[in-house]
């Protein structure tokens, strides 16, 4: 588990390990988190939309897999889930301007 290092880590980047899962939300609270790539993690998931305004504080990078709602490759549910995305990536941006979301672009 990540959690015994909280108070320290910067960066997160998993390569070629697709058995690592769980929810990137699961880092949310890391106050020093500067970089977070999941992308070859594609057992991970999630949900964009759950990232509040104090969650990923200092994130300036994130790069998220296919199995996370609302990132790379997914195709929403429904009209209004697009809406709530955008929204939060918005947001994001908006707090964080030297931020960078690798990868993502809509359809």
């Amino acid at each position: 588990s990540l959690r015994v290092l909280k108070d320290t880590l910067e960066k997160v980047e998993i390569v070629n390990c697709p058995d690592v899962e769980g929810s990137f939300m699961d880092l949310a609270d890391f106050p020093h988190l500067t970089e977070l790539d999941l992308f070859d993690a594609s057992a991970v998931t999630g949900d964009l939309r759950e990232i509040c305004e104090h969650e990923f504080p200092v994130l300036k990078s994130l790069c998220l897999p296919k199995g996370v709602y609302g990132c790379d490759g997914q195709e929403f549910q429904s009209i209004s889930d697009a809406h709530d995305v955008i929204s939060v990536l918005y947001s994001f941006r908006k707090q964080r301007p030297p931020s960078l979301l690798c990868d993502w672009y809509g359809k």
